[in-house]
């Protein structure tokens, strides 16, 4: 079986929400769906495995490993249904990630999937104090409500891998869906590791609390967006101590003949 859902937890809305937020650049997504889970207190329902996944297990603290994976959770109250997708890998390459994300579309409908909200990153060279929440949709009806709070709506280019992806495959299904993308730096380490952007995923976080009505503590996300703030504003200031060394390394000696 390429792609096998593992339920955990009895899922039986009758209709709910899903907001999905994989791996990507700065972890924007993953951090904002997996910050959402902590302070909501969701209940893990599923469990999603593939032989798409990278081909390698993770050792956790306790010494044990596990397969890569995507996890399915829940939250309810009152008046909602929610699931949120999260996980430690994308499907590596593109007929992969088709196929994880049709089955993940396909047991959201069998239980009831109405409406998506993907959220992925915008990466900008240039630089960015305030970043701004980028937007698109299946329908640009579905955006007019985001605009309201700031959203600038996209008029093109292409949301990469299963956070854009979704969206498309949501379309064809008729399921409506909206992308939140936070402006990012996308700074990465000397290996080529991305750096969390929580101050990116602060924003879109905000965004969505307000329009699913969900009262989220902030303060623990707004300590390690400054924390970050200071790392990279040390990473930048050995890069430019870096290149200011390079460039007078490279000044040719002039010759008075």
């Amino acid at each position: 079986m390429n792609v096998e859902i593992k339920t955990l937890k009895k899922f039986t809305p009758k209709e709910f929400t899903l907001i999905s937020g994989l791996p990507g650049i700065a972890y924007i997504g993953k951090l904002s769906v997996e910050y959402l889970v902590q302070q909501l207190k969701a209940e893990q329902v599923a469990e999603i495995y593939s032989k798409y996944f990278p081909p390698y297990t993770l050792i956790k603290k306790d010494g044990v490993v596990e397969l890569l994976k995507n996890e399915l959770f829940q939250y309810k109250d009152n008046n909602k249904d929610l699931a949120f997708l999260s996980g430690n890998a994308q499907a590596f390459s593109p007929e992969g990630q088709f196929e994880v994300v049709e089955a993940i579309l396909d047991w959201g409908v069998a239980h009831g999937l109405k409406k998506i909200y993907s959220i992925a990153a915008f990466a900008s060279d240039k630089t960015i104090k305030n970043p701004i929440v980028y937007g698109t949709s299946t329908d640009s009806k579905l955006l007019e409500d985001f605009k309201k709070l700031g959203v600038v709506p996209l008029e093109e280019g292409v949301i990469v891998g299963e956070n854009g992806l979704i969206m498309g495959l949501a379309k064809k299904k008729n399921i409506p869906a909206v992308c939140l993308l936070g402006e990012t730096k996308g700074y990465q380490t000397p290996t080529g590791q991305y750096l969390i952007d929580a101050k990116a995923a602060k924003e879109v976080i905000g965004v969505l609390t307000k329009i699913l009505d969900l009262k989220v503590n902030m303060n623990p996300l707004d300590k390690q967006a400054k924390d970050m703030d200071e790392i990279i504003a040390k990473m930048t200031e050995v890069e430019r101590h870096i290149k200011n060394q390079i460039a007078q390394n490279t000044k040719r000696p002039s010759y008075v003949t």
